[in-house]
């Protein structure tokens, strides 16, 4: 895979992907899949990833929001 700015070569790291919520609050999400430029050190995550991110945080404000009513 090459870099989309440089055209540098990148590699697949487990990196820490950090996601801020509506709220402010930071979730950090550890050993995530990262595609890395050996040059510019540019990182970008598969499409598939992201999707598998966002439904793990729709999910989160679901429980949420359930938790919410039960109280």
């Amino acid at each position: 895979m090459k870099c989309p700015y440089c055209k540098g070569e990148m590699h697949e790291e487990f990196l820490d992907y950090v996601v801020e919520m509506e709220d402010g609050q930071k979730l950090r999400l550890e050993e995530v899949p990262t595609w890395v430029c050996e040059k510019c050190d540019y990182t970008e995550i598969e499409e598939e990833v992201g999707e598998a991110i966002e439904d793990m945080l729709d999910h989160l404000d679901t429980v949420e929001a359930g938790g919410d009513e039960e109280e």
